[in-house]
């Protein structure tokens, strides 16, 4: 008995291979006429089968699939279900160690991939990001080496203010180790100078041995880790949970401490909140993490400055002109500084008015600190020539100095806007 049962299991899995062999060729035949609804009709049969069919007609079973839901190719409305399928199908081969319709198949999800990408570009443009989202998301999802596009997903989600998702993509992200950082290829045109930008570096080279471009380039574009943890901490913020924004950046040192970008989003939220203290320290330890940046400078003068150190303002101030010669903000703010010295005099002199020597000796005093400040605003002007409050400052202090041809100068201009 027992072996006339192995014998009817022996003859089932027989019939059952036969007639998985038999729906296959069946399916085969009308993928070969064109005739792709007619292939539904064996797939459907063999499709329960799968899980316990034979690895090599898995994949044909895999292919055919496929194949069915591709038809002529003509439908957009099909690309997501044939990109999965023929992913689907690619999977299956890698753990085959086979590529018998693996070429094929990357084809197809590589210009569906491009179309879909082009479709989130296009959506990004147009400001509908929740749709952009979605299609970017897909990419990823049917191209998991093309990173860049879940980053992708990741802004457009948090330009949607869906901050939920934002921060569930950008944290995947910084699991994965994404940095955002990748190789540049540029030169310039030989005729007019145009930056041109290459997708490798065997392309630029051929344009420049051709003499087509110049100046050839390679650099490693910037970490987008900054800007992925600042919108986290700014999806948090947004949500109203300032803690977790912190504890987000904070993480995020970790991994990268020696990233003055994260350093400086932690000191702007705590400036947001109040904390004066920890964003002046905060600001301090970027500039030891990036000395050559002039804005962290001067965000520390202005705290500073704030705070009323005004000897130690200055220096920051300083040394961001140093680093920045036309940092109009800079010159204008080491300008006020020596102004407050002028407005803490102003007592003084209302209390010496029947004191004319007292008074005068103190007018020229304060003519004295109108003349020190006056440099720092002109600097200023140099590149701020359409600034209204700076015109009228300049305006004032070259007629309290009886400077009145620079004066009427300054005002035609003002005039003039």
């Amino acid at each position: 008995m027992k072996n006339q049962l192995l014998l009817l299991m022996a003859l089932a899995i027989s019939v059952s291979v036969t007639g998985q062999k038999k729906e296959l060729k069946a399916a085969a035949k009308a993928l070969k006429k064109g005739k792709y609804s007619e292939m539904w009709t064996p797939l459907n049969a063999v499709g329960p089968m799968f899980k316990d069919m034979d690895d090599k007609y898995k994949g044909e079973f895999l292919y055919l699939k496929a194949k069915a839901i591709y038809g002529k190719g003509m439908d957009p409305k099909k690309d997501v279900k044939v990109a999965k399928a023929f992913t689907e199908l690619v999977d299956f081969e890698k753990t085959q160690k086979s590529k018998k319709y693996s070429k094929e198949a990357a084809v197809v999800i590589s210009r569906i991939v491009k179309k879909t990408a082009e479709d989130g570009s296009s959506a990004y443009k147009d400001a509908k990001y929740n749709l952009a989202a979605e299609k970017f998301e897909l990419v990823y999802e049917l191209s998991p080496l093309d990173t860049l596009y879940k980053l992708n997903a990741a802004l457009s989600y948090y330009n949607n203010k869906d901050y939920d998702k934002a921060i569930h993509l950008y944290q995947d992200l910084l699991e994965l180790g994404f940095t955002g950082i990748y190789k540049e290829f540029k030169a310039k045109s030989v005729v007019n100078d145009e930056v041109l930008y290459y997708n490798s570096e065997k392309d630029m080279n051929s344009q420049v041995a051709m003499k087509i471009a110049k100046d050839p380039e390679v650099k490693l574009s910037k970490s987008k880790t900054g800007d992925m943890v600042r919108n986290i901490a700014l999806s948090y913020i947004a949500k109203g949970d300032n803690e977790k924004a912190l504890e987000a950046i904070s993480k995020a040192k970790v991994l990268f401490p020696k990233d003055a970008y994260l350093v400086i989003q932690e000191a702007n939220i705590n400036l947001g909140l109040g904390n004066n203290e920890k964003f002046l320290q905060g600001m301090k330890d970027a500039i030891a993490l990036n000395p050559n940046q002039p804005e962290l400078y001067f965000n520390v003068g202005v705290i500073t400055m704030q705070k009323g150190y005004d000897e130690e303002a200055m220096g920051y101030f300083q040394k961001s002109v140093e680093l920045k010669e036309d940092h109009a903000e800079s010159y204008m703010n080491m300008g006020s500084i020596i102004l407050g010295e002028a407005s803490k005099m102003q007592e003084e002199l209302n209390n010496s008015f029947q004191d004319f020597k007292k008074y005068d000796k103190l007018l020229i005093k304060r003519n004295k600190i109108y003349k020190r400040a006056l440099p720092h605003f002109e600097k200023a002007f140099k590149y701020r020539q359409k600034d209204e409050d700076l015109m009228k400052t300049l305006i004032s202090l070259y007629q309290r100095l009886e400077m009145y041809d620079k004066e009427k100068e300054v005002k035609a201009l003002k005039d003039a806007l």
